[in-house]
């Protein structure tokens, strides 16, 4: 019975991982970073805001955010990152090479990331150590991993999707999200939940978003955590 339940789980997680991967399918074609600067940035022109997608995601489900961003006069970047085929680290060292390419290390840096997106600022921050940081948000951060990462690790289509990041999502002491780096900057985090001591899934300990619990999401050293409902 156990054995049937956990085949189960599998099978129902594996669903919700095709499901959030849609964006990633049918998102933004372009594989070339979206640079979208203000009309009026007077007011901030001293700063640049870098945004970071999720896993299986594009450029393209940032851009509402972008957008809003750049009505409030701010310069910003949309980095169209490539989460199957390179690992954290390796994207972490490409954004080191934008942001000096761009000569941006003059300005004042903020970062508005959704989920790996979080993990891959975190340790850029830690390992180039850049100067002149601002603010950090991070959206449904996997900072200490994620539950299904561990259970599905070796599930060969969870495997096949996520490709080189699989072992960059998983949970425990030796995981890699838990060690990745406490951000030099202040930084608040957003998550998803009930608010109740159980979530969106049944399958998740405590409270969730449906593919992270929010006990994944915190990270010491916060200026700020917000629970939305969703």
């Amino acid at each position: 019975m156990y054995r049937k339940a956990f085949h189960i789980l599998k099978s129902v997680a594996f669903l919700s991982v095709i499901f959030i991967s849609v964006s990633f399918i049918h998102g933004n074609p372009s594989s070339q970073p979206v640079d979208t600067i203000s009309l009026d940035s007077t007011r901030t022109a001293g700063e640049r805001v870098i945004f970071l997608h999720g896993a299986l995601k594009s450029a393209y489900s940032m851009q509402r955010l972008v957008s809003m961003f750049r009505r409030e006069g701010y310069q910003t970047f949309n980095w169209d990152y490539d989460s199957r085929n390179f690992t954290v680290e390796e994207n972490a060292a490409k954004l080191d090479s934008i942001i000096k390419a761009r000569d941006y290390l003059q300005y004042r840096l903020h970062f508005v990331t959704h989920s790996m997106g979080g993990i891959i600022v975190r340790y850029y921050l830690e390992k180039y150590s850049p100067s002149g940081l601002g603010r950090f948000v991070m959206i449904a951060p996997p900072n200490q991993g994620s539950h299904i990462a561990n259970e599905l690790q070796s599930f060969p289509p969870f495997r096949w999707l996520y490709k080189k990041n699989v072992d960059y999502l998983t949970t425990g002491e030796d995981a890699f999200a838990p060690s990745a780096g406490i951000p030099p900057m202040e930084f608040g985090i957003i998550a998803g939940g009930t608010g109740g001591n159980y979530g969106f899934t049944w399958y998740l300990p405590g409270d969730d978003d449906g593919t992270l619990s929010v006990d994944q999401t915190k990270l010491q050293g916060a200026s700020d955590f917000i629970l939305l409902p969703y």
